[in-house]
């Protein structure tokens, strides 16, 4: 199956489901971690895992959040993505860190046409900048320390996960 040319989600899918997670209480948001439990475990366990790697609860409840605004926004979109497995989440993993290791020392112009080749960026550049601008609003993008990389490399790798995963309808 070749790559679609315009996103699976949308401006429009997204912006609901921004919505409709900022009105969901505690309970409701449980609902949709249920769901990803059965429909995508894997991608809820690499948010779940980031504490055991020193991540603060704050940062986790961001990135928990930000899966769930891609679950609905998915969901919002009409797609059914295959399950994402750990090898799946591993290689996404491998690719991106590939690529920031790759932009090391290179100019601001050639990090951005890097950027603009990744999977994520071209399939869907909505759902990535979301991701980005999350990080950057809640401060994970701006911190220093060692176990900041943690958080951003799992929201990252949300999205390329998602990007690359094999549709199902």
């Amino acid at each position: 199956m070749g790559e679609p040319s315009e996103p699976t989600v949308g401006a429009e899918h997204l912006a609901v489901a921004i919505k409709a997670a900022a009105a969901m209480d505690i309970k409701e948001k449980e609902a949709v971690c249920d769901t990803l439990y059965v429909t995508q475990p894997n991608l809820l366990a690499s948010v779940l895992v980031l504490p055991s790697l020193g991540v603060a609860m704050e940062t986790v409840d961001v990135v928990l959040n930000l899966l769930i605004v891609l679950h609905l926004a998915v969901e919002k979109s009409g797609q059914v993505l295959a399950m994402v497995s750990e090898e799946d989440l591993e290689r996404e993993l491998q690719r991106f860190t590939a690529s920031v290791r790759f932009t090391g020392g290179l100019d601001e112009q050639t990090i951005r046409q890097s950027i603009q080749q990744t999977t994520a960026y071209r399939k869907e550049g909505i759902l990535l900048a979301y991701a980005y601008d999350t990080l950057r609003r809640s401060g994970i993008a701006d911190q220093r320390h060692e176990s900041a990389k943690y958080p951003i490399m799992a929201a990252i790798n949300l999205v390329n996960s998602i990007a690359t995963a094999r549709l199902n309808n």
